[in-house]
């Protein structure tokens, strides 16, 4: 054995014999990696890189992860040693920045079996295709899923849970992710076992599951157990969730502490959680914020947040004060947004404006629309509207027989103007008009009984 030849020998072994690359001197380990040694030249290029030495450690980085032949280092090293490179390439360290590059060489280690690489280059695609999961991203995030990878598992269980039909892989994932220790997918699961969905309902399971994500501080976890606490212990259990990160959880505390019924009222703390948990995306407690304001700009400012962030009673009253402030325009299409939302009282101002002509041009067609669905869940006013239109035609055809079913209805609880306008009515109409009349009244009236007790 030649001289060369038995010194790469020893160098090899003594590389592979420790587990420490201490007892090798840089020019040791460069002499062996200069031999294409893939293992040496993976440990050089990770020690010139805490010195930093980013071209050099980039140079041996790359050969390591091209290396091939005997001297190659293993499948998970080269895979490592490609994802180091990709991330190099993408902090622009030891060579220009170069995100194509970057990707590229992610792209190699993650051939090469490096679920980061994989699950990196799956959460890439989707942010492409604007949070979209098609099938290039699926294939990525799959591909670490198979390997383990917990978070990879998640992105597909929760994927699955939005197709039809697609329990069964749902659950799967979940499954393997929660096994894993992935705390969301235990509160997933844990969720799954309770509802009964995909799997057989089984409360003890759900409870296990669930306990298990809060005692890694999952904040719907946490939350959950809040809801199920005792009551004396339920300040302590929500406390816990909120201080997790769980907006419901915030929202809890801060109506306590402004309501002062299970604690000390302290308005100061109330807006702090309040405040908290706005930032996390409860649109509920941005429009208890708005409540909690002397300054209107800062109450119009979180009641805009709240209704952008769909609370119908936001968006009603953020119509009120655009009103009050003569913004009629405005004032019309907050209305009209919160009418769409099932408010009474906006579909009812709503048709006000539109029968008036208020901040546009007037609608009568629509304004009768508005005035039907607040006057049907038992509005006096809008069925008073009703009825003065439908004996005007404005709107619809004239009907005498329904403006009296209106007015009588409007009637109910003695309102003056209704009273008069359905009795003026009656001495123009026949009796058969007005028995009819009543009946529909009537029909009407039960119509609306049922649907407020089923409510």
């Amino acid at each position: 054995m030649t001289h060369r030849a038995l010194w790469l020998a020893l160098a090899a072994s003594m590389l592979a014999a420790c587990s420490s690359t201490a007892s090798l001197t840089d020019a040791e380990l460069s002499q062996v990696a200069k031999q294409g040694d893939g293992r040496a030249q993976y440990k050089l290029a990770k020690r010139l890189a805490t010195q930093p030495d980013y071209p050099n450690a980039m140079h041996w980085m790359q050969q390591a992860a091209e290396q091939s032949g005997p001297l190659a280092a293993d499948q998970q090293i080269r895979a490592n040693a490609a994802w180091q490179v990709g991330d190099w390439y993408q902090a622009g360290l030891g060579e220009p920045k170069n995100p194509a590059l970057a990707t590229q060489w992610w792209q190699r280690s993650a051939r090469l079996g490096n679920t980061h690489a994989s699950y990196r280059l799956g959460l890439m695609c989707q942010e492409q295709h604007q949070g979209k999961l098609v099938s290039e991203c699926l294939d990525w995030f799959e591909q670490a899923a198979k390997r383990d990878h917990a978070d990879a598992q998640l992105v597909l269980a929760r994927w699955y849970s939005k197709q039809p039909r697609a329990d069964t892989d749902a659950v799967k994932w979940l499954e393997q992710a929660a096994e894993q220790g992935n705390r969301d997918a235990q509160y997933l699961l844990g969720e799954r076992y309770a509802q009964g969905k995909g799997v057989a309902k089984r409360p003890d399971l759900a409870l296990r599951w669930n306990d298990k994500a809060a005692a890694q501080q999952q904040p719907e976890a946490l939350l959950q157990q809040a809801k199920q606490a005792a009551p004396i212990n339920a300040f302590a259990a929500y406390q816990r969730a909120a201080n997790a990160g769980s907006a419901e959880a915030e929202l809890w505390l801060g109506m306590a502490y402004l309501a002062g019924e299970k604690i000390a009222a302290d308005p100061a703390l109330g807006r702090y959680w309040l405040e908290l948990a706005a930032g996390h995306g409860s649109h509920e407690a941005e429009y208890q914020l708005s409540l909690q304001q002397v300054d209107r700009e800062l109450q119009v400012y979180w009641l805009e947040k709240a209704a952008d962030g769909g609370v119908t009673q936001a968006l009603f009253e953020l119509a009120e004060l655009q009103h009050k402030q003569g913004e009629l325009d405005q004032a019309r299409a907050s209305y009209a947004k919160a009418a769409q939302r099932g408010h009474i009282l906006a579909q009812y101002t709503y048709g006000e404006m539109l029968r008036l002509g208020q901040g546009g041009k007037e609608d009568y067609a629509l304004a009768l629309k508005q005035y039907r669905l607040a006057a049907q869940q038992g509005d006096r006013q809008a069925q008073y509207r009703m009825g003065t239109l439908r004996e005007e035609g404005l709107g619809a055809p004239r009907n005498r027989v329904h403006a009296y079913a209106w007015l009588s209805l409007a009637a109910t609880e003695g309102m003056p103007e209704a009273v008069q306008a359905r009795d003026e009515l009656e001495a123009a109409m026949t009796k058969p008009e007005v028995k009819q009349a009543q009946k529909l009244s009537e029909h009407w009236f039960g119509n609306m009984s049922s649907t407020a007790k089923k409510s």
